[in-house]
């Protein structure tokens, strides 16, 4: 069997060893931190030294928000169904969304909700001259994904915000940051958004929990009722070893973008075949959408599985689907968006892994064209 290399680190990471082994021993404090006694007094008192900490990591307002939940897609949907309320207001958010933003928008359309969805740039980023144009006095709530899980374009959040916030400060921000965390310097109080969806899973932390900041004065709807946790705002019982595992996870180093850079170029350096590279401009370098003409990007995901390597072909929530409706939203061909791959790097990546992959893709490519000429 060949040796499996993981290029699919977008779609998930591997669980740092570190912080699997902080989650399993905090399994063993199994005390719920609502209850009365101490053992849970000093639980609810580690959960909420750990919430301060997450923001001052993240650079929020010391009186700001932050939440744990179970994942990215409860925390995106927390937001919406939280900020999207009124049938006489407006929102706006662009069409580069992850899904758990689109499809619970695309469901309020469908009950009457008056949302618009902001085009795209070739690269993935929102066209901001667009965004802008769309506000009008009834817009209430706009969001706009820090950085695309599909093609690793970043949008300028701090910028964006302040101009919104220009036409109409009273207009609620909101940015799904899951794949700018451990990426961008994140600094909450400069990005000026009002909720920052960040998720552990995606920085080599264990699946099962991620987080929502909240600035001050914010309203915010619970959309899980309960027993009153996570500071009223969100019910369940928390996840203890969860949670500091995240924050392990959070708190960690990680490689600089110029580090990840370099492998993004040894990989395009070493490629021999054909490909229309999507992840241009001003993008994350770990995160490539590249597409080759004539080759279905399913196919080749196998192919390259066969051959030890395995890849993506865009967002694995979405990865059943035929046609990859962020690629659409640029305008790429659709015979190239067909035979796009997602390739994503982490921490683990070296050098010789890279070349390793660019072999595999040059060989798998060839064959796959060199069959259909036949």
């Amino acid at each position: 069997m060949a040796m499996k290399y993981y290029f699919d680190n977008a779609s998930t990471t591997k669980v740092n060893e570190d912080v699997l082994n902080t989650y399993i021993e905090y399994t063993k404090s199994y005390y719920n931190p609502s209850a009365l006694y101490l053992d849970s007094n000093r639980i609810e008192k580690d959960i909420e030294e750990t919430r301060r900490n997450i923001i001052a990591y993240l650079k929020g307002e010391s009186k700001g928000k932050f939440i744990f939940t179970s994942c990215a897609t409860e925390s995106n949907n927390a937001v919406i169904r939280s900020c999207i309320k009124r049938k006489d207001k407006h929102y706006i958010i662009s069409a580069g969304e992850h899904s758990s933003i689109y499809e619970p928008v695309k469901a309020l359309i469908s009950e009457g909700y008056n949302i618009d969805l902001c085009p795209l740039n070739k690269d993935g980023s929102v066209n901001e001259p667009m965004l802008y144009s769309m506000i009008n006095e009834k817009t209430s709530f706009v969001s706009i994904i820090h950085v695309s899980n599909e093609t690793g374009a970043i949008n300028d959040i701090g910028t964006i915000t302040k101009r919104i916030k220009a036409i109409n400060k009273n207009i609620i921000v909101h940015s799904d940051g899951v794949q700018a965390l451990h990426k961008l310097d994140i600094n909450l109080t400069k990005l000026g958004v009002d909720f920052y969806t960040i998720s552990s899973h995606k920085i080599n932390g264990v699946k099962g929990v991620a987080g929502l900041y909240i600035a001050p004065n914010i309203n915010f709807s619970p959309l899980l009722l309960g027993g009153g946790q996570e500071l009223s705002l969100r019910g369940g019982t928390e996840n203890y070893s969860g949670i500091k595992a995240f924050e392990l996870a959070i708190l960690k180093p990680y490689k600089s973008l110029e580090e990840i850079e370099i492998l993004k170029n040894h990989l395009l350096a070493n490629l021999e075949v054909d490909y229309k590279l999507i992840s241009e401009g001003y993008c994350v370098p770990n995160i490539i959408a590249i597409a080759f003409d004539g080759v279905r990007g399913e196919t080749l995901v196998h192919m390259l599985e066969d051959e030890g390597f395995l890849v993506g072909t865009g967002s694995a929530c979405n990865s059943k689907n035929t046609i990859n409706r962020v690629l659409d939203a640029i305008g790429l061909d659709k015979k190239l968006a067909l035979g796009n791959i997602r390739i994503s790097f982490d921490e683990n990546c070296s050098v010789e892994d890279i070349l390793a992959l660019a072999k595999a893709i040059n060989k798998t490519v060839t064959e796959y064209r060199n069959k259909i000429v036949r």
